[in-house]
């Protein structure tokens, strides 16, 4: 959401690898701006975090975001021996990338009053309803979900239900500059399973309902509702 305001940030290399848990290697000094695991995203000062999908393998990107100038990787991977930068190795490169956009954006989350939705069906409703008693009382309000993501009166279209949790952590460092108090978010159980949703402080976590669906990605019911009890047992937010 380019409109609304960015001020740039930046932390030590250390305190990302601190707030991540990694094992950092090569350069020690540089300053961190920005994380993405979109190699087309990275940039002078951005922290690329090398990620292992099902298509694609982000160590295929790692020799193209440095020359973009990134300062270096987070991987689960040891530090290739003919690398040069910044080398962090992590346990899971899925939860680094959000534990290392928060640090790197100054934990936004913990600034809001964040409200965190989830359920089979009736997110989108829930989260408008949400947005609109909070608009009705003066409050600007943040919101991320499938139709759109909104910062104030700034509105584009959505990319997914949950964003990455690095566009996460941006949209919320955003919303807190637009003088935005609250933030309302749809949690879809893959997102949750897949730590877009890890490092974020929620005020309010809302469950609406739990039905038999998405078992292509879950398998089982057990599976599907495990992932949503993680908006409720307190393990987002961990560091």
């Amino acid at each position: 959401m380019s409109e609304a305001i960015n001020r740039k940030r930046s932390i030590a290399l250390k305190d990302v690898a601190r707030a991540t848990g990694a094992e950092l290697t090569g350069d020690q000094k540089s300053e961190v701006s920005d994380v993405t695991h979109d190699s087309r995203q990275a940039r002078e000062g951005t922290l690329f975090v090398a990620i292992r999908g099902a298509e694609l393998d982000g160590h295929r990107f790692v020799e193209q975001v440095m020359k973009q100038g990134a300062v270096g990787v987070i991987s689960e991977l040891k530090h290739p021996k003919d690398f040069r930068g910044a080398w962090l190795e992590v346990r899971d490169a899925r939860a680094a990338l959000a534990q290392a956009a928060a640090a790197v954006h100054g934990d936004p989350s913990r600034e809001l009053k964040l409200v965190g939705i989830t359920g089979t069906n009736g997110k989108t409703t829930t989260t408008y309803l949400v947005a609109a008693i909070a608009e009705e009382a003066g409050e600007p309000v943040s919101m991320t979900g499938t139709v759109e993501y909104r910062i104030g009166a700034m509105r584009r279209k959505a990319e997914r239900t949950t964003p990455e949790a690095s566009d996460m952590q941006r949209l919320l460092r955003q919303s807190v500059e637009a003088g935005c108090r609250l933030a309302v978010m749809e949690c879809s159980s893959q997102a949750i399973d897949l730590h877009r949703c890890d490092a974020l402080s929620l005020s309010v976590a809302v469950w609406t309902n739990l039905t038999r669906d998405h078992l292509d990605y879950h398998k089982t019911m057990e599976a599907y509702f495990a992932a949503k009890r993680r908006l409720f047992d307190g393990s987002l937010g961990e560091r």
